[in-house]
């Protein structure tokens, strides 16, 4: 996608995000992207956080929280109003849960895939030539991206399952009409319950209650799990510490989201104890998902934006 392409995309669903309503989101719900999000503004460089702060005020946002699911909004509007539903597969990359580790020929050969699609944007967000319409649509591709990439489902497939969409379950003996899938339940249903987080009309979540989130996860970080986690991120590394990324939600697939199910039943009723496994992973992602996306925009952001704001 062109520059001029993102500016145009930027200007248009800032207004279109509060006006049309939000189908559910195919990565984390709303409240995993904006902990992720909030996690990653509060471990910003002073540089980054100006750059970031100047860029949301382009389109009167404050912070990143408010514009991490914008990719889902902008995706799941029907193209004949507007929407663009063909950039749903930079949300993932379906890697057989059979193989090993991603590999772009086989999996991702036109680059349409979460696992290319994040470094692109993060040149463009680095970019000090780039306008800043261009960098502020590639910050909320950023944002999401990163967030997407760690949950493990967005990394794996079995069977063309399309990432667990395809394999209903019950949860707590509730299939939501028969619509509750494992993918959802990652995304977004095991934390909602754990947590007891409520999303609204629309898709929309309490901004305080996810911040309060954020914060709760963010102290349990110690300083040498956030070096490990993003130890030499640099420009010149970030697509290969993406495909790191990508490997280690595709392993967690294999053997969390996917090895952990019970076997022998047709629908599976999943409870206490698939949540007791997966519940510990999905909260450490959302942990590593703030730090790396911090470090993301505090190498991308080294520059600061000086190019005319958007009048």
């Amino acid at each position: 996608m062109t520059r001029s392409s993102l500016v145009a995309l930027s200007v248009l669903f800032s207004a279109a995000a509060l006006t049309l309503p939000v189908k559910p989101a195919k990565a984390w719900g709303p409240y995993g992207h904006a902990i992720v999000a909030d996690i990653a503004q509060s471990r910003l460089t002073p540089e980054a956080a100006s750059a970031v702060t100047q860029l949301l005020a382009l389109e009167h946002h404050q912070t990143l929280d408010q514009v991490a699911s914008w990719p889902d909004t902008i995706g799941h509007v029907p193209a004949d109003k507007g929407g663009l539903p063909q950039t749903l597969p930079w949300h993932y990359v379906d890697t057989d849960a059979a193989l090993p580790t991603y590999e772009k020929a086989r999996d991702c050969g036109n680059d349409i895939c979460v696992t290319e699609k994040l470094p692109e944007m993060e040149k463009i967000l680095a970019d000090p030539k780039a306008t800043p319409e261009a960098r502020l649509a590639a910050l909320k591709w950023v944002v999401h991206l990163v967030g997407d990439l760690h949950q493990p489902l967005h990394a794996a497939e079995r069977d063309h399952d399309k990432g667990g969409n395809m394999v209903k379950v019950s949860y707590f003996g509730q299939d939501r009409n028969g619509h509750e899938n494992l993918h959802s339940l990652w995304d977004e249903g095991i934390m909602d319950h754990e947590r007891h987080l409520v999303v609204g009309p629309h898709y929309t979540i309490d901004f305080v209650k996810a911040h309060e989130e954020a914060d709760r996860l963010n102290a349990q970080i110690t300083p040498g799990q956030a070096a490990y986690w993003s130890a030499a991120l640099s420009g010149d590394t970030m697509h290969d510490h993406v495909v790191a990324w990508t490997d280690e939600s595709h392993g967690l697939a294999r053997s969390i989201a996917y090895g952990a199910l019970p076997a022998g039943k047709e629908r599976k009723d999943l409870g206490e104890a698939y949540t007791e496994i997966a519940f510990p992973v999905i909260e450490t992602r959302l942990q590593q998902a703030g730090v790396r996306l911090a470090d993301v925009l505090n190498v991308a952001l080294s520059l600061p934006v000086t190019a005319p704001a958007m009048p």
